[in-house]
């Protein structure tokens, strides 16, 4: 076989090679410009109609979904669970939803006494996201999904605890433990259950899914991408009375510390339940370490 003929074979493979690598590119910034569009609708709308905290949360039910169906074109189980054909529970799933909504269905009641149906909507969110935790944690283990966690919650929960630990010291507040303790158990039996509907559903069950697929390179990359969506979609409640750019650096950086774990406590397991139980612990041990403050 001459060289040229050696060449002539190779070109058509290379070819292929080629368009193969731009069509991945392609579709890469597409995801990329249709994950920045997302976020970008959902803080358009909470800065146009000044929600609260938590009507902004809520919020996102219907614009995940609408994402999850509309853009990714895939079935709404896979925000909870990835590698799974069906929504099904078994009875075990139902005792362990039923265990999970009690926290939640208690506050949902307390709040429809005091007529604040936004933090009514709030709690029904969590009422409703014991349904797919227990789907999830059926679909994987508890064990798995602890395993999962453990990275996230050493990162966020110790770097929490520092830090309003050393407020604490430099004011002289006190901590009072039991109050802290307290707590720490309420919020994370409410915020596990909430994080299936709110929040890290939309940015590791839908988004963070949307954007690295099995086999993508530039994991990292793509993971503080993913991070740092989350730190500028809190800006529209943000209430740091910072000047704007110290505002989105903090919010940017705090965020991508956070989130890059959780990330990648999504993609080890393609379950939501490691990622919502940190995201959970850390938020219970920050809101537990700021009494007093």
């Amino acid at each position: 076989m001459t060289a040229m003929t050696l060449l002539d074979s190779l070109q058509p493979a290379t070819t292929t090679n080629t368009t193969r690598l731009q069509g991945r590119d392609s579709c890469r910034r597409r995801r990329l410009v249709e994950a920045v569009a997302f976020v970008a609708v959902w803080m358009t709308i909470g800065y146009l109609f000044r929600l609260s905290a938590n009507g902004y949360l809520l919020l996102g039910v219907p614009l995940t979904a609408v994402f999850q169906l509309a853009v990714r074109r895939r079935p709404l189980r896979e925000l909870f669970a990835g590698d799974t054909s069906r929504f099904a529970l078994s009875r075990r799933g139902v005792a362990m939803a039923m265990v999970l909504a009690v926290v939640p269905v208690f506050y949902a009641i307390q709040a429809a006494a005091a007529a604040d149906w936004t933090l009514f909507g709030w709690n029904m969110a969590a009422v409703a996201g014991a349904v797919a935790a227990a789907f999830s944690l059926r679909a994987g283990t508890v064990l798995g999904a602890l395993r999962s966690a453990a990275l996230p919650i050493a990162i966020g929960a110790s770097g929490f605890a520092i830090v309003f630990g050393i407020v604490h010291v430099v004011t002289g507040t006190p901590l009072p433990a039991l109050a802290a303790l307290g707590a720490l158990v309420k919020y994370t039996a409410l915020y596990f259950p909430a994080t299936f509907l709110l929040e890290e559903v939309a940015f590791r069950g839908a988004l963070d899914a949307h954007l690295h697929h099995s086999g993508d390179s530039r994991g990292w990359q793509s993971a503080v991408f993913v991070s740092a969506l989350w730190g500028l979609w809190h800006l529209p409640v943000s209430l740091v009375n910072l000047p704007l750019p110290l505002v989105v650096a903090e919010l940017v950086v705090v965020h991508v510390l956070l989130g890059v774990p959780l990330s990648f406590a999504w993609r080890s397991s393609r379950n939501l339940a490691g990622p919502a139980l940190a995201h959970a612990v850390n938020d219970a041990v920050r809101n537990a370490v700021m009494i007093g403050l």
